[in-house]
């Protein structure tokens, strides 16, 4: 049983690359169980609105953001963003590049003051010092690209 079975000898100028088959192989059964445990998270809705896997957290010391792990084509969704009591003005930046593939609908309570800077697009919000404050943001879907940087302070005055 523990015989190991010798391959064939190979004809003249027919390079062995069954190692690299191996590797090859090995990288193609690991991608079809991904596949097949996405498929089955997505078929026992985990990742649907309202499933448990379908928002992601992002906790920071100047405050959270709490947004969709997975966005549907033209549907709205929204972000929430949690900014820590501060004196000073709180600033949320979004990548210029996030703007190509999204669309912002609307921003509860409405911005302070918006500014573009570095490829980013800056989006203002008063100090509230004694309480935390919650910016909801609703964007939709245009085409799929784009990233979203965090929370930053930016002193007023």
């Amino acid at each position: 049983m523990g015989k190991k079975h010798k391959l064939p000898a190979l004809p003249e100028s027919v390079l062995d690359h069954s190692e690299f088959q191996q590797k090859f192989w090995a990288v193609q059964r690991i991608s079809w169980m991904v596949f097949t445990l996405l498929l089955v998270t997505c078929l026992l809705g985990l990742l649907e609105r309202g499933g448990p896997f379908s928002r992601q957290s992002l906790i920071l010391p100047e405050g959270s953001g709490d947004f969709p792990v997975i966005s549907r084509w033209n549907a709205p969704e929204d972000m929430t963003v949690t900014f820590a009591p501060s004196s000073e003005d709180r600033v949320f930046t979004i990548n210029a590049a996030f703007l190509q593939g999204f669309s912002v609908q609307g921003i509860d309570p409405p911005q302070k003051a918006t500014f573009a800077r570095d490829g980013r697009i800056g989006y203002v919000f008063p100090a509230d010092p004694p309480e935390p404050s919650v910016a909801e943001i609703k964007f939709a879907i245009l085409e799929v690209s784009g990233n979203i940087s965090i929370i930053k302070k930016q002193k007023s005055g």
